[in-house]
C-alpha cells in the first residue's frame, strides 16, 4: 500500500523564532542580516552552535521575504 501526503506551501516552509550569527566564519552577507524561516538557504548555512537568538538589530534576510 502506498500512502501519498501532499503538504501545502504554509507546512513547507515554517516561520520560526528570529536568528543571527556574528561568526567571521560567514560572509559580510550572512551576518548583517537575521533569519526567521527554517527553510532559508544562507540561513541553514550557518551551524547550530553559531546561531543567536533574536534579530541583533539586523534587517531581516532576503530569501527570508521571499519565502513569505
Amino acid at each position: 500500500m502506498i500512502i501519498r501526503v501532499s503538504l501545502t506551501k504554509e507546512a513547507e516552509m515554517a516561520q520560526i523564532a528570529a536568528y543571527h550569527t556574528t561568526s567571521l566564519e560567514y560572509p559580510p552577507s550572512h551576518r548583517e542580516v537575521y533569519h526567521d524561516h527554517d527553510n532559508c538557504p544562507f540561513g541553514k548555512d550557518i551551524k547550530a552552535i553559531h546561531k543567536l537568538s533574536g534579530t541583533g538589530g539586523k534587517q531581516r534576510c532576503k530569501e527570508c521575504i521571499k519565502l513569505d
